[in-house]
């Protein structure tokens, strides 16, 4: 910038200087009317004034050329310039091409890398299905690794139980073997009873007991063998023999059904044993086992049935019809009665004659309560005493 504005000042001082110098020289050799090359004045005036312009031309060039290597160039090097600026031209085609050409390249590269991130998506896909799937295997695997250890825990409770069905063979077989003893034994000492004679008929309770409830079904089990040796225990007294014998005999589905009975429970059972069979003396106890849910049925003072009767001369019929009811009425509460007689329970005969000569005495309708004297539960017996209200 500097430059070029120093070449303007000196271009415009040396053109004022030669402009004034050409005047000057123009107007003196006007003046004195002189003339070069035989000319008029006029004329070497004007030729004066020509050859300061074209001086002042070429001091203009000169400075300019001294001044500026722009200037040399654009008047001494504009050949050079153009095959420069050819040059240049042709290394900018080139430079095009080879852009063109990398363009060309980046968008191949381009493509190819489109193609390669299509392939890693594709991969990270079969990648995370690959992971899945190992996941999903594992988690089999896991599945089928409880299930075996469940299996082996299975298999040794099978064993286990395989053992203790074994025992428990033996141990039956024990007992054939000793029932057999027992009946030849009884058989030998026949003679010295009445044949044939009936000590426990079909359905006759043999025993009862209660069993308490959250028990597995081989500590039901364990329980139902207690009862039935004590059981068989009465069996032998009555039969009068102190020798150990198993003489009773439950079969083995019906223990394992009353113990199921009994696990499943949440409350207490009562246990029933009752003759399967007439029992004779000198043969073998056949027996049943049964289950009942055990439960308070009454309360001390509790009305169990109460009904308007007849007195007068019906009093006992009237008395006898009322009891059936009462013994109807409990077992519909739940009270077991006892599978012979049907009944639930007992009145002491004194009362009830007692009752029946009351209701003698009244002529009408009187109302008649069976009131119990005790807690009554499931296996029973209902004791109840009569109140004659008038």
């Amino acid at each position: 910038m500097l430059v070029g504005l120093r070449i303007i000042i000196i271009v415009a001082i040396m053109g004022g200087i030669i402009a004034f110098i050409g005047d000057k020289l123009g107007t003196k050799i006007g003046k004195r009317r002189m003339s070069l090359f035989g000319l008029r004045p006029k004329h070497t005036s004007i030729i004066v004034t020509i050859v300061t312009g074209i001086l002042i031309a070429a001091a203009t060039l000169g400075i300019l050329s001294i001044a500026s290597q722009n200037v040399r160039t654009a008047l001494f090097g504009m050949e050079q310039l153009k095959e420069e600026m050819r040059a240049l031209n042709a290394s900018v085609e080139s430079k095009n091409k080879e852009l063109e050409q990398s363009k060309k390249d980046i968008e191949a590269k381009t493509k190819e890398l489109t193609t390669v991130k299509a392939d890693i998506q594709a991969t990270q896909a079969e990648l995370d299905e690959a992971r899945a799937a190992h996941d999903a295997m594992s988690g089999q695997l896991v599945s089928v690794q409880d299930a075996y250890a469940q299996a082996e825990a299975k298999l040794a409770n099978s064993q286990s139980e395989i053992k203790g069905l074994e025992e428990e063979r033996k141990n039956l077989e024990s007992h054939i073997s000793d029932l057999q003893v027992t009946m030849k034994s009884l058989e030998e000492g026949i003679t010295q009873m009445r044949e044939g004679t009936v000590l426990f008929r079909v359905g006759e309770v043999l025993s009862g007991a209660l069993v308490r409830p959250n028990l597995t079904e081989a500590e039901s089990e364990a329980a139902i063998a207690h009862i039935l040796n004590d059981t068989n225990g009465l069996i032998l007294k009555r039969l009068g023999i102190d020798d150990d014998k198993t003489v009773i005999y439950v079969s083995r589905a019906n223990v394992q059904e009353v113990a199921k009975q009994i696990a499943a429970s949440k409350e207490p059972m009562t246990i029933r044993i009752s003759a399967a069979a007439n029992i004779i003396y000198g043969e073998a106890a056949l027996a049943e086992i049964r289950a009942y849910p055990y439960a308070q049925i009454f309360h001390r003072g509790d009305v169990i049935y109460s009904s308007v009767v007849q007195g007068g001369n019906d009093a006992q019929y009237a008395v006898l019809s009322f009891l059936k009811a009462v013994n109807a009425e409990a077992k519909s509460k739940g009270v077991l009665p006892d599978p012979l007689s049907g009944d639930v329970g007992s009145l002491p005969g004194d009362e009830l004659f007692e009752t029946i000569r009351q209701l003698e005495d009244i002529n009408g309708p009187v109302k008649l309560e069976a009131i119990a004297r005790e807690d009554t539960y499931t296996d029973g017996p209902v004791q109840i005493e009569l109140k004659i209200h008038r």
